[in-house]
């Protein structure tokens, strides 16, 4: 219904028509207008002065024109702009009610002195001003109402067709977003960016060329329309005011053309009430020379003036941030209010409130898709996923998507249709924390290493399990809770039971499984107890379980994963096929209490088999792509050169491999043969899939000759390190790296033979044996590198790409505890 509703009220004003505005906007017209227009304008409206004026020269370059509302001993200056056809325009959008006055000011006659006074009535139904920072790290519209941010990015969809802008409204009013991050100039990028737009921000000259000095209004016209379509929609308009995918020029316009042209986007767009100002889209990538194939020549100079001038001439004080690529605008900056990121660092958000001090909004986190590009092939449960964990951490998440399209009509770059399955989960995640108490209550009490908890102590908790083993949270006050289990993808809540006060351990059955904690209300009754006890809980199938129901209600209903049902406190149950089961029992006491366990089922077939090998002269797989420096070399091993820029990669697959996603146990093992063993920051990658410092596998060679193995984490701060001096420059040395996630203790073994002049039958023994679990390979890993770092940090360079050769590398592993761990006698016999 709230989608049916926002489409209704949308679509009467899809083709008003703007300058005078439609809806809402009270206008000043001088005495030879023939319409006269009444002075009321409600509050966060727009007012409009429109004045007759000289046509002749350059308007938009000769004539000053500001004028100075005033409301008792406030007053407050607005520039004015040229609109065309000798018609000046004075924009103003007043924030308090009565009566209030102007008088203008320009450098010709025929404008200057002209006054008057309009009323400011009381907003109308659903217009709650404009959106505010409020207590630091959060969002609100000026009225009190609450804003929680869940925004989109369609970058040129105001260049597209009127068609297919009809099309993108009319997917907008039925979608989950209230904030929209579009461009003002066109974009040009790969094959998707190739339309050349109807109108463009500029007049072009008699030379065909654009005249940055001369704006174009009916441009102007059309784009503010679709600010104003966006508002009755209820969606914040982002606007990106410069970007570096550029064939037209205006990512070059110069500092006296660039100053304009901010100077003409704040008078004429800073009195709607839903504009925000964007910088840049990618900032970092405009920089003389940045980036081969992006255009732009803004210095941080340049940044810091444009963000001064929208400081002190926006007479709005609209919000204003910059987005980035790889480097971070300094947003503790006094005139950026909020912080736009591009990063996938979900487990970093609490980090970056205590950073920066403000609202933090992960505007760009990668985006739900297929193109082959690591920014945009996300599949929907990790943008999902990406939306509660920010959300876990106090923060605001965009989303946009990337599906190919026969005629390259994506959201991300032209809007249109939305194809993925994140929105709808995220719609889910909105209501429910809408639901919730209020957002700017609930305290991020988490950390920057994968842990995630949002709460109202003593009244609200969430915890969200990003990995498939316990965590322990504590429980304020003597009441005790009712804990419910939430699964963010099938977007169901269940009630699982009872927690008393104090510290409670949760064992989530499978990873991204979220609990809430809400205590009972007084005489409310207890749900009844639900734990599920299960022998074996993985094997190779056909697998035989027996299920117990741990108790005390009068019925036990069972759904074993793979379409059975069965009803009873004890059941057995064949898993003829190899898979992970999802294992749910409800228990329903007499009183109609109901409480909801889960556990997991894992069975898979015995296999010998490699994953992942590579580094041989036949048989590989996946295969291979050589980036960089990175050669081939006699019987396949991989070169990686010891030298200055370029370095080296080298890409195994064109997706994260599926293979490696789950694993409880694993080996890694191969041949290596360092010529330098001088370093990057954080030692060099002989393996690396972790999906950027999340996710995934990472091996790492440091300078004494040790290796370093991390799961699902960076590894800069964990200690799972063979002996030094395992490695030795110019020599082949066989390794073997065990991990049994199964294994509470001794759970790492790591295996070596003596330094040899080449490959060859050689002894192989145990160095060391080490505790380190961090659980089951994370199923949000990204691609497998050998050699290098995989996409999701190639932003931080590559130099930590390892100096030397690698050969027979290969990768075992298994989902069921234990089985991909080899044992030496195992590895000898896969010594390739």
């Amino acid at each position: 219904m709230q989608f049916l509703t926002r489409l209704l009220i949308a679509l009467p004003f899809a083709f008003a028509m703007l300058s005078p505005l439609a809806g809402g906007v009270a206008t000043a017209q001088a005495a030879e207008q023939t319409q006269a227009f009444p002075q009321v304008v409600e509050r966060w409206g727009i007012f409009e002065l429109g004045l007759k004026g000289p046509a002749d020269g350059n308007p938009f370059q000769d004539v000053t024109l500001s004028a100075r509302f005033q409301q008792g001993d406030r007053a407050i200056e607005a520039k004015g702009f040229y609109d065309g056809a000798g018609m000046y325009r004075v924009r103003f959008s007043p924030d308090t009610p009565g009566q209030w006055s102007y008088a203008t000011h320009s450098n010709h006659k025929e404008l200057d002195g002209r006054g008057g006074t309009f009323l400011c009535t009381d907003p109308k139904p659903g217009n709650h001003g404009p959106v505010q920072v409020f207590e630091t790290y959060y969002l609100r519209y000026a009225d009190g109402t609450p804003y929680h941010q869940f925004g989109t990015t369609a970058y040129a969809w105001t260049h597209q067709t009127p068609e297919l802008q009809e099309q993108t409204l009319k997917t907008l009013a039925a979608s989950p977003f209230n904030k929209i991050r579009m461009l003002v100039f066109p974009k040009h990028y790969g094959k998707w960016n190739m339309n050349e737009p109807d109108r463009f921000a500029f007049s072009k000259g008699a030379d065909g060329m654009f005249d940055f000095s001369r704006p174009d209004p009916a441009f102007w016209r059309q784009f503010e329309r679709r600010i104003f379509d966006l508002q009755q929609l209820g969606i914040e308009a982002d606007l990106i005011l410069w970007h570096p995918y550029d064939r037209w020029g205006f990512a070059t316009m110069g500092r006296e053309n660039d100053d304009r042209y901010l100077r003409y986007c704040i008078a004429r767009l800073s009195a709607f009430r839903n504009v925000w100002w964007s910088l840049a889209n990618e900032y970092d990538l405009m920089a003389p020379k940045a980036t081969k194939g992006h255009r732009g020549d803004k210095t941080l100079a340049d940044w810091d003036r444009f963000f001064s001038i929208i400081e002190k001439e926006d007479p709005h004080q609209r919000l204003r941030g910059i987005h980035n690529c790889g480097r971070f605008y300094d947003h503790t900056k006094p005139w950026v209010s909020h912080a736009s990121l591009q990063t996938s660092d979900m487990n970093a958000g609490e980090r970056f409130r205590r950073e920066f001090r403000k609202p933090v909004l992960y505007d760009e986190c990668r985006y739900e898709g297929n193109v082959p590009h690591g920014w945009g092939n996300l599949d929907g449960q990790t943008l999902a996923k990406y939306f509660w964990l920010g959300t876990m951490s106090g923060c605001y998440v965009g989303h946009s998507e990337t599906y190919e399209h026969p005629e390259h009509i994506l959201w991300w770059s032209r809007g249109g249709v939305l194809h993925g399955t994140s929105p709808k989960r995220i719609q889910w995640l909105k209501d429910f924390m809408a639901q919730s108490p209020p957002f700017h209550e609930l305290q991020p009490l988490g950390d920057d290493k994968g842990r995630f908890v949002l709460a109202k102590p003593g009244e609200f908790y969430l915890i969200y399990c990003v990995q498939r083993k316990p965590e322990t949270i504590q429980l304020a006050g003597e009441r005790p809770y009712k804990v419910d289990l939430i699964d963010p993808w099938a977007m169901t809540i269940s009630p699982a039971g009872t927690a008393h006060a104090g510290e409670f351990t949760v064992a989530p059955a499978r990873p991204d499984t979220v609990f809430r904690f809400t205590p009972y209300a007084a005489g409310e009754a207890f749900r009844p107890e639900a734990r599920i006890q299960a022998t074996p809980t993985e094997g190779v199938p056909p697998l035989t379980v027996s299920f117990q129901a741990v108790t005390t209600a009068a019925r036990a209903d069972w759904d074993l994963g793979d379409g059975t049902k069965a009803t009873g406190r004890e059941v057995q149950h064949t898993y003829a096929e190899p898979g992970v089961y999802t294992v749910t029992l409800t228990v329903t006491d007499a009183g109609g209490g109901v409480a909801v366990a889960q556990t997991e089922i894992v069975t898979e077939h015995e296999t010998t088999e490699p994953l992942v090998r590579v580094g041989f002269a036949s048989g590989e797989r996946p295969a291979l792509t050589l980036h960089g420096t990175a050669q081939r070399g006699a019987d396949g091993k991989l070169l990686l050169p010891a030298m200055a820029q370029p370095w080296g990669w080298v890409q195994a697959g064109d997706k994260p491999l599926e293979e490696l996603r789950g694993l409880r146990s694993f080996t890694i093992s191969g041949w290596v043969r360092p010529t330098s063993l001088e370093i990057g920051s954080g030692g060099n990658r002989i393996v690396f899939c972790l999906n950027r410092d999340g996710n995934g596998m990472d091996l790492v060679c440091h300078a004494d000759g040790r290796l370093r193995l991390a799961v699902n984490q960076w590894p800069d701060g964990i200690r799972n390190d063979s002996s030094p001096g395992k490695l030795v420059v110019g020599k082949w040395t066989f390794f073997a790296v065990t991990y049994d996630a199964g294994r509470p203790q001794d759970n790492v073994n790591l295996y070596f033979s003596p330094p040899l002049h080449a490959p060859g039958t050689t002894e192989v023994k145990l160095d060391r044996t080490t505790t380190y679990n961090n659980g089951s390979v994370g199923a949000d890993l990204r691609g497998l590198a050998i050699g290098n770092f995989n996409q999701t940090m190639h932003s931080y360079g590559f130099d930590r790409q390892f100096r030397g050769e690698i050969r027979g590398l290969q990768i075992f592993g298994s989902r069921v505890t234990g089985r991909g761990a080899q044992d030496l006698e195992t590895i000898r016999k896969n010594l390739p």
